[in-house]
């Protein structure tokens, strides 16, 4: 027998602004903080992402970041991987509101 599944509404950004983003804990140590920025710093500086079906001839947006937490649950705790890249996001332009730090598709609206 199938489990029927009720969707809440849920308030976003109510759930945002409860999100641990910043526990202003310095990086380990300078050499940490220089592996940090050797694993993003090269994809923006020479590399060129592949255009996308829907228009192929501009290059993809991307974002790649490092020691940086992703929240793929409110209900659970940051996954902060040594380094991501994601394609096709965009981090919003008043990215300093704490209502802002997500990435968005490139596509999208605000």
């Amino acid at each position: 027998m199938a489990e029927q599944v009720l969707e809440t509404p849920v308030d976003a950004a109510a759930l945002v602004e409860n999100l641990v983003t910043e526990d202003d804990t310095p990086v380990d140590n300078l050499f940490s903080e220089k592996e940090q920025r050797l694993l993003t710093e090269p994809l923006y500086s020479s590399w060129t992402p592949p255009a996308s079906a829907e228009h192929p001839t501009t290059p993809r947006q991307f974002i790649a970041a490092a020691n940086v937490g992703i929240f793929a649950s409110i209900h659970e705790p940051p996954l902060v991987p040594d380094v991501f890249l994601s394609l096709d996001v965009r981090v919003a332009e008043n990215y300093y509101e704490k209502r802002h730090r997500f990435w968005q598709s490139a596509g999208g609206g605000d």
